[in-house]
């Protein structure tokens, strides 16, 4: 019985197959044609046969996932697709999102958790080695040369749309599975699609788009490109564009024309939050006047009043103009908005920690028996007030490389309060036997 199963579901996928090779040489065969066509010297002259041409390479591309759109459920692109089998399902978790991946011979569908077709990829394209894209959008460019009495518009506009949607699905593809390089490239190619003459439609969005992918694949002369041309375009994404040109130049070198572009931003968009932390982060790393790192901060502030960074941050100034009593206000506010934020709490200890070097600093210079005795005392009370931070960053710390800092601070804070008591000893060795 199962040999007789195996040998049905064998002929319905010969079958199948045999199906589908059928129309893809079909599509092979109407290329040649078109393409044979344009090459023609009185055919190649008039506006529709690149538009013919075009629309073959057009549905060369899009054979593999022809009746598919983004959204659609599982069970619905079994319906769409109910004579195609998918060799495999896998899931794979990309950016920190997992999806189910069903691999068919030409293509691989990604479903979201909530079971909906997110993007997919073609693994075996129609026309190979060629951008069909590309090549489409070449042939309606040319029929738009050729067509001078128009007669041809709405064909080629169609024609333009479909490529220049189908390039930000392309892009959101890429960008969703980290290559940004290319989705940035296929980014720009929608824009150009979209923004022909003979379509003339200017989508700034996706020049932002474009930009913001450059950033990330760290290619940043490009990202300065076209985050300029956002500005020449008036689009600004709420200061957003401003603080990622900002960043492209900083990446760059070019640290003074950072902060020339978001001191522009703050002035256009004041409570714009990312150019607020990008202006934060500029003034704290050239250790410019810190009461203005503190006008921006406490701006920030007052857009995010649950923001722990920003009190972390501000924390941070205060220490280093000295105010030790604000700086760990400032750390604990951080904590108490957010009990797991790590940064605070080690801040905050490591404040108390500084505090006693400095004591144990002046200490060492002091001739008075007494007034040493005094300084030893609360030597070791600022070492105890950053046990409790201390350990806390313990528990918290996700990061190899700082989990052995936190342990060394802890066994230095224990090692000269072991004699105090048992508790104390036990708590150094523990962390001593750690860091070895």
């Amino acid at each position: 019985m199962k040999k007789i199963l195996s040998a049905a579901l064998m002929l319905l996928m010969v079958s199948q197959l045999g199906a589908q090779s059928r129309e893809v040489e079909s599509l092979l065969k109407d290329y040649e044609k078109n393409k044979e066509r344009t090459e023609h010297e009185k055919r190649g002259t008039r506006p529709s046969t690149w538009i013919d041409y075009a629309k073959a390479v057009s549905n060369a591309y899009s054979y593999p996932t022809n009746n598919l759109w983004i959204g659609l459920s599982s069970l619905e692109s079994k319906v769409v697709l109910k004579d195609q089998r998918a060799l495999s399902t896998e899931y794979q978790t990309i950016q920190g999102e997992q999806y189910e991946v069903v691999k068919y011979p030409d293509k691989d569908l990604y479903y979201n958790a909530d079971g909906r077709l997110s993007f997919w990829i073609i693994t075996e394209p129609v026309l190979k080695d060629m951008d069909m894209l590309e090549e489409a959008y070449n042939a309606y460019d040319k029929a738009a040369e050729l067509d001078t009495r128009g007669s041809s518009k709405a064909d080629i506009q169609e024609g333009l749309t479909f490529i220049a949607n189908n390039y930000i699905n392309d892009a959101m593809a890429a960008y969703t599975l980290g290559k940004y390089a290319e989705a940035s490239g296929k980014f720009e190619k929608s824009f150009i699609a979209a923004s022909h003459p003979a379509l003339n439609v200017v989508d700034t969005t996706i020049v932002y788009y474009v930009g913001l992918t450059a950033l990330m694949d760290q290619d940043y002369p490009r990202a300065v490109e076209f985050f300029e041309k956002c500005l020449d375009m008036d689009f600004y994404s709420d200061g957003d564009t401003y603080a990622n040109l900002a960043e492209a130049y900083k990446q760059m070198g070019e640290v003074e024309k950072g902060k020339e572009m978001l001191s522009q931003g703050f002035t256009e968009f004041p409570n714009s939050q990312s150019i607020l932390v990008a202006l934060i982060n500029a003034y704290l790393e050239s250790n410019d006047d810190p009461n203005k790192v503190l006008e921006f901060i406490q701006r920030a502030q007052q857009n995010e009043p649950n923001n722990p960074s920003l009190y972390y941050a501000e924390g941070n100034v205060q220490k280093n103009l000295g105010k030790f009593e604000e700086a760990i206000h400032l750390y604990e506010k951080s904590t108490e908005i957010d009990s797991t934020f790590f940064f605070g709490y080690f801040q905050m200890g490591q404040a108390y920690y500084d505090k006693a070097v400095e004591i144990q600093t002046a200490a060492s210079d002091e001739l008075d028996d007494q007034k040493y005795m005094e300084m030893v005392k609360e030597l070791d009370t600022m070492l105890k007030k950053a046990i409790q931070p201390f350990e806390k960053s313990f528990e918290l710390v996700q990061d190899e490389e700082i989990r052995p800092v936190v342990i060394e601070y802890l066994k230095n804070i224990y090692f000269r309060l072991r004699t105090e008591s048992p508790d104390y000893e036990a708590a150094y060795n523990k962390y001593n036997d750690m860091l070895k």
